[in-house]
């Protein structure tokens, strides 16, 4: 009998890879349930799309019918307000636990988060028996670390859950880091560092991070030391924090001429006016998303990298793309979509 295969959140960036790893290496039966469905997609016979909302308990339950496996990937990006995540990460993780323990469905994979761990603290290779801080600095990850809490808890013979925790992920595709990067770079901003590059970063690519969710999968069976675990999921490979765009940017040539360096006390008391700033901005009534903020300074100055020890050894989890094979892969892509675009922009 076919294994059916629910990924919520399947259309997005890192959706679209699990799916496509699904293919790769299962013979499941896939169905992806996202909130928007491109219009040119064609279901075949592996997968079936459905367009639905994780915050409605109906729409999830509806779509879990029949299936056997969950792949819980939705997820607002990080630029959404401190609301949504509250919806999407914690009311909508709920949904998708119920549905699941209503439907029958036998495994539950949530894509939980690194940041998980983020109190504003220094991470050096961070493993699973950290303990899951008290406050947090921002509500992406407390709102993480609340759902991923709930998938871990509800664990039991009727539904096995784990949790997968990547970190800092690229790869074609991607809509925000990669992007955001090669912003910077055309703004001529690329010669700016903050701090003095001597924290590591754990930048995972997008791949890995599929195929540790097909590891799941296939891992979380009734007698598994996986059931009820949360893994750290990386290149295993960290790297000073700046050495990554600078990497991306090596893909096109590009170098920066000189480094204008920051001092890392310096550039909190900037993102501290700059929140102040968007206070201001919001008080007055004008449209105002967060920038430059003192989160972001610590998150780019401080170490962040994680052991994945426990992933290797009840997973069986090895990175299959290593780091600067990924930086290429990434850039490649990066690169075509921009040639592709501009010979669009010159037929108009």
């Amino acid at each position: 009998m076919t294994t059916k295969c629910l990924v919520t959140g399947g259309n997005g960036f890192l959706g679209r890879w699990i799916v496509a790893e699904l293919i790769k290496r299962t013979d499941y039966t896939i169905t992806i349930l996202d909130i928007f469905i491109p219009s040119n997609v064609e279901p075949n016979d592996r997968i079936t799309y459905i367009t639905g909302d994780i915050t409605d308990a109906a729409a999830v339950q509806a779509a879990l019918k029949g299936h056997d496996i969950c792949l819980h990937v939705a997820s607002p990006p990080h630029h959404f307000p401190a609301e949504k995540f509250k919806r999407i990460n914690i009311e909508g993780t709920q949904n998708v636990i119920d549905a699941c323990l209503n439907e029958k469905v036998g495994r539950l994979i949530y894509t939980s988060s690194a940041s998980v761990l983020q109190d504003g603290s220094p991470l050096v290779n961070a493993d699973e028996t950290y303990a899951i801080p008290k406050t947090f600095i921002e509500t992406y990850s407390e709102t993480k670390a609340i759902a991923e809490g709930m998938v871990l808890k509800a664990n039991c013979d009727q539904l096995l859950t784990c949790a997968l925790r990547p970190s800092g992920i690229f790869g074609p595709g991607d809509s925000q880091g990669t992007p955001g990067f090669m912003d910077v770079m055309k703004k001529g901003q690329h010669v700016l560092q903050i701090g003095d590059n001597s924290g590591l970063f754990d930048w995972t690519y997008v791949e890995n991070v599929a195929y540790s969710h097909v590891l799941a999968a296939q891992k979380l069976i009734p007698g598994s030391k996986a059931a009820g675990q949360a893994f750290f999921i990386t290149n295993g490979s960290p790297v000073p924090f700046w050495n990554h765009p600078r990497a991306l940017m090596a893909e096109k040539k590009v170098v920066a001429p000189y480094l204008i360096i920051i001092n890392f006390h310096v550039a909190l008391v900037i993102a501290f006016l700059s929140e102040m700033a968007s206070v201001v901005k919001r008080m007055l009534g004008k449209e105002s998303k967060d920038g430059f903020t003192r989160v972001r300074v610590r998150y780019i100055a401080y170490d962040r990298y994680f052991n994945i020890n426990k992933a290797r050894n009840l997973l069986g989890y090895e990175p299959v793309v290593s780091y600067k094979e990924g930086v290429k892969r990434t850039m490649a892509s990066f690169i075509e979509q921009e040639e592709l675009q501009a010979k669009k922009n010159a037929a108009k």
